[in-house]
């Protein structure tokens, strides 16, 4: 029994690791800061690997004309929490001195920020694109059914809000909107592949994730890499914020799903 509870804790750990990597902004200089930054809101899957991804981009894409803000927003106490530390982040960096800003909404990232996008003081906000996964979606609500006291200890409050709350579009208008949908489920989804597939059929369908959009691509990686392979999906981003459209060599097949625990069978 001390067995299975030690394992369950240290997949729970790893695969649903909140935001702790630490903050990533730009240097101070007495220069002008470039036209455009650049805020990414990671989410629970943002590992200390994840965030030396995130570090090393830094300097190419200040190269690029971009400032790279990564803030340490997740708050154990909840959403509620987390869109209070996001508010402040923005104001304490004073993200509306530059000409532009653009948003990469990891998952929690999107909870937090949609619901207070109109309050925040960003009247520069060209840019949102969003990170969807039909699989990961449902890992919250798997964390609280199946490892509801070992969530709540490893995370608080937050895995809970975001099993429970709905997604919230994005509310204002006059901004480009992506979504980069995820298509291979992580190692925590497949392993609870029955209680995923109770909650009903997976659905690829872009205009089934509840945000109106611009464009829609998808990518053959689960969402713990796309944290760590973030350089290979950046190229996409950049083209969708220059031009309001993902390239024209991007995927945008939505795949076939099926069961997961039928797909997990076959494999064997």
């Amino acid at each position: 029994m001390h067995f299975v509870a030690t394992r369950v804790l240290v997949l729970l750990t790893a695969l649903l690791t909140a935001a702790c990597a630490g903050t990533i902004r730009p240097p101070v200089r007495p220069a002008a800061p470039p036209a455009d930054a650049i805020l990414i809101l990671p989410g629970l899957g943002y590992t200390a690997a994840g965030a030396r991804a995130m570090r090393a981009l830094a300097a190419p894409l200040r190269d690029e004309g971009f400032d790279l803000y990564v803030p340490d927003y997740i708050a154990r106490s909840g959403l509620a929490g987390s869109r209070h530390k996001l508010r402040r982040f923005i104001q304490d960096q004073r993200l509306e001195r530059y000409e532009r800003v653009h948003v990469f909404a990891f998952l929690a990232g999107a909870w937090t920020f949609n619901p207070i996008a109109t309050d925040l003081p960003l009247p520069n906000l060209a840019t949102v694109v969003y990170d969807r996964s039909p699989y990961q979606e449902r890992a919250p609500r798997i964390a609280v059914d199946r490892l509801r006291l070992l969530a709540r200890l490893r995370h608080g409050r937050i895995v809970a809000d975001l099993a429970r709350e709905p997604y919230v579009p994005l509310p204002r208008s006059g901004v480009r909107v992506g979504l980069v949908v995820e298509t291979v489920p992580t190692s925590f989804v497949r392993r609870h592949a029955a209680t995923a597939d109770s909650y009903g059929p997976f659905s690829f369908d872009c205009e089934g994730f509840g945000q109106p959009f611009d464009d829609c691509l998808f990518i053959p990686l689960d969402h713990s890499e796309l944290y760590t392979r973030f350089r290979e999906v950046w190229p996409e981003v950049r083209t969708f914020i220059r031009d309001g459209r993902f390239s024209a060599a991007a995927d945008r097949t939505p795949p076939t799903p099926v069961r997961l625990s039928e797909s997990r069978e076959g494999s064997k």
